[in-house]
């Protein structure tokens, strides 16, 4: 809200429902309000009029000067309590990501434009501009949450039913800790590396939740792309497959470019071999490989 020359306020609304509110309110308490004035196709001509209106109210001193302040608060008490939020801890990283990825992608796809459930209508219900620009802290991505709704068409009621459909499915993808446990809390190559694998996963791809050159952030990016996917079966399979890959190249570390081999041996040569390998402190592998060596120079010492 702003002033304008004359030193009168002048009202800003962020929906359809806003500009109802003051539209009802203003006939309600102002007797002399001309409802036909007060309509428009968009929020932006819809609040001009009311403005408008309300000016000339004022000037005609059918209305006190401070009547916008007025009615801003008597709109603010329909709003959703903030106590109906204080779920979505800001302290959360994991939460706070999920949710804020979930409501951008649901505000912002048009092509879900035509989505029949429920949850997903009352969604494209919210309002998406808050999710224009990424954020980078839990407090502004919080503060977003809360504009979604508090700026969007859904009325107290209506918000509380989707908090509490958000919290069901967010306590569902809680109690997945399958990633959470396996991504190591300081161990930066892991993320590295699991990042990437996402990038380049072919068949049937999980969009990133969003993308960084920041290290530092791709423990948390993995982690919200995986909790993004509504898909249990698909995600359980991702998830093992990324495991077992993992397990593979750090095998492949371990061994230093090593191959595993099998040879067939008789039971007196294996125990001759582990009597050897005791004598020089080494493991069977590396006595063998020894053995090997130092029989192929005997052999070619000029090699």
């Amino acid at each position: 809200m702003f002033r304008s020359n004359v030193d009168v306020e002048i009202l800003e609304a962020n929906s359809d429902r806003e500009c109802a509110f003051y539209a009802d309110y203003l006939v309600q308490q102002v007797r002399s309000t001309a409802a036909k004035n007060l309509q428009g196709r968009t929020v932006e001509e819809r609040i001009k009029n009311i403005n408008t209106e309300l000016d000339l109210l004022i000037r005609k001193k059918k209305a006190p000067k401070n009547f916008a302040t007025q009615m801003t608060t008597a709109f603010a008490a329909t709003q959703l309590p903030h106590s109906y939020f204080r779920w979505i801890d800001k302290l959360d990283s994991r939460l706070c990501h999920w949710l804020w990825c979930y409501l951008k992608k649901h505000t912002l796809d048009k092509d879900q434009e035509h989505d029949t459930q429920d949850i997903h209508r009352s969604l494209k219900r919210l309002t998406g501009q808050p999710f224009l620009i990424e954020k980078d802290t839990n407090a502004d991505r919080h503060t977003d949450i809360l504009n979604a709704f508090y700026h969007g068409e859904l009325d107290a009621k209506q918000q509380q039913d989707l908090l509490d459909s958000l919290k069901v499915m967010w306590f569902d993808i809680e109690a997945d800790t399958s990633v959470t446990s396996w991504l190591e809390d300081s161990n930066v190559s892991q993320w590295q590396w699991a990042y990437s694998y996402l990038q380049n996963v072919k068949t049937r791809p999980l969009p990133l939740a969003w993308t960084s050159h920041k290290d530092s952030e791709k423990r948390d990016i993995v982690i919200a792309t995986i909790d993004l996917s509504n898909n249990q079966d698909r995600k359980a399979l991702l998830i093992d497959k990324m495991k077992k890959a993992w397990s593979q190249k750090k095998f492949r570390e371990k061994s230093n470019g090593k191959k595993p081999y099998s040879i067939s041996m008789t039971q007196n040569t294996k125990q001759k071999l582990n009597a050897l390998a005791e004598e020089h402190e080494l493991k069977i592998n590396e006595m063998v490989e020894q053995l090997i060596q130092s029989e192929y120079q005997r052999r070619n010492p000029s090699a």
